[in-house]
């Protein structure tokens, strides 16, 4: 399999399960999550991705907890690790370790307390591509990291060694073809901003890492599988208009919170995030609790 035909699947952004009001990984609740997510077919697994508190834990935390579901999965499905780390350094450690342990690839964002430029951030990722052999995906989301990295840009970072994969989250559609065009198709881009997967896909997208699956993983499953690898845009949109109202939801109070307090509500508890971020207040629990009636999310 070439490495960009790898992305072309749907990879669940799970939470990472906490205990002790968010302070410890609960590692038993985590595997559950993870379980949950392969018996109920979805193709793989993302760790401390944005869902995942990326940012949220230590290295030391994340990579004792990316070793445990790498042994866990077994390879059951591919598991892919979120490696964002405020420093080049810190990221290339976390990058080696994913590779060491078994993950698949490891999905990448540039995070830094002061704004990067477009030269710092091009060596970040040339570093980290330099550092491993397994798949890159590079990670676009501003709205977390305050860089914004632009078409001609990313069809740039896409030239690298290992770099296979663009995660296009700005909510831009434009820039899903736009990608596609600049680097002719050679690159998997994965539909990155929820509430618009079914435009996204419709632009070639080809790939998803999803908070809804936490959810609703079978009808999700169907979505993509009728989107993307059937092109059967009348059925697609069928099933969409069932999904959009949790996927619109998960965009409108952000992802980490929706999937702690959703996966709460339907018997399934993965702990709350750490602090400072915290569940959905009541009000909006009580909207996320009739969003997910709608879809026929199931307790337990």
């Amino acid at each position: 399999m070439r490495q960009n035909e790898f992305w072309s699947r749907v990879f669940t952004f799970v939470p990472t399960a906490t205990k002790n009001d968010g302070e410890e990984i609960d590692e038993k609740r985590f595997l559950q999550a993870i379980d949950f997510q392969i018996d109920n077919g979805v193709d793989g697994i993302c760790i401390f991705g944005s869902t995942g508190g990326n940012g949220s834990f230590t290295d030391e935390e994340m990579k004792t907890a990316t070793t445990i579901a790498a042994k866990h999965i077994n390879g059951r499905v591919p598991l892919v690790a979120g490696t964002g780390a405020r420093t080049t350094t810190a990221c290339i450690a976390l990058c080696k370790h994913a590779e060491h342990v078994g993950c698949d690839g490891v999905m990448v964002l540039p995070v830094s307390y002061w704004p990067l430029t477009p030269d710092e951030v091009f060596d970040h990722y040339e570093r980290v591509s330099r550092a491993i052999k397994i798949p890159i995906c590079v990670y676009n989301n501003p709205w977390t990291t305050g860089v914004d990295m632009k078409p001609e840009f990313l069809a740039k970072l896409a030239k690298l060694d290992n770099v296979s994969c663009i995660k296009e989250s700005t909510g831009d559609l434009t820039r899903i073809t736009a990608i596609r065009l600049l680097t002719k198709d050679q690159v998997t881009l994965i539909a990155g901003w929820e509430s618009s997967s079914l435009q996204a896909f419709m632009a070639g997208a080809s790939g998803w890492a999803p908070v809804c699956t936490n959810f609703v993983p079978g009808d999700a499953m169907r979505f993509f599988s009728a989107a993307v690898q059937k092109r059967d845009a009348s059925a697609a949109q069928t099933i969409w208009d069932k999904l959009f109202p949790v996927c619109d939801f998960i965009c409108a109070k952000s992802h980490i919170r929706v999937a702690h307090t959703g996966l709460d509500i339907l018997g399934r508890p993965v702990g709350p995030p750490r602090r400072p971020l915290r569940m959905l207040n009541a009000e909006d629990r009580s909207k996320l609790k009739s969003v997910l009636d709608h879809v026929g999310a199931k307790n337990g």
